[in-house]
């Protein structure tokens, strides 16, 4: 069995999209690892709302990178996937300046991810680049005219004096 390890950043929807990752990827093989130096993947599933994400991020490249020459075992370079938001606001920055990730996808594109493995180390990196943000659907059936529905409780969550 093949190990995955994914580091997931900040807001809620990135660790449902990262159990969405593991999910997608346990029918390739995978199997989740807690120890990013036993993993034959790792993701990085970057969230850029939060202070200092594109710092973090790359900072966190910078250790990936400083395990593979640490690594004494002969073990094989893990893939490195960068995925989320950061990842789409900063892709073609990432591959500039950690030339050692081999995919990069925006949020809306990880199901691409077992394809995108696939093709590792059989094409040029530039192809595994994915940061397209095609529009879901999933709105488009819902009322248009809730504005002018009456009875719409809204909440304040401001604080109260």
């Amino acid at each position: 069995m093949k190990k995955l390890y994914i580091k997931t950043y900040g807001c809620q929807m990135n660790f449902y999209d990262s159990e969405q990752i593991s999910n997608l990827l346990s029918s390739s093989g995978y199997n989740i690892t807690e120890n990013s130096e036993d993993a034959d993947l790792i993701v990085l599933n970057t969230c850029h709302i939060r202070d200092k994400a594109v710092e973090k991020t790359f900072s966190d490249l910078g250790r990936i990178k400083k395990s593979f020459k640490l690594s004494s075992n002969n073990k094989l370079k893990p893939i490195v996937a960068v995925a989320g938001c950061v990842a789409q606001a900063q892709g073609e920055e990432i591959m500039k300046r950690s030339p050692w990730v081999d995919i990069v996808v925006g949020p809306q594109s990880y199901t691409d991810l077992p394809s995108l493995i696939s093709k590792v180390n059989k094409v040029e990196k530039k192809e595994l680049v994915n940061l397209d943000f095609p529009t879901i659907p999933k709105f488009d059936h819902l009322d248009q005219n809730v504005n002018e529905k009456k009875n719409l409780i809204f909440f304040n969550y401001s604080r109260r004096m």
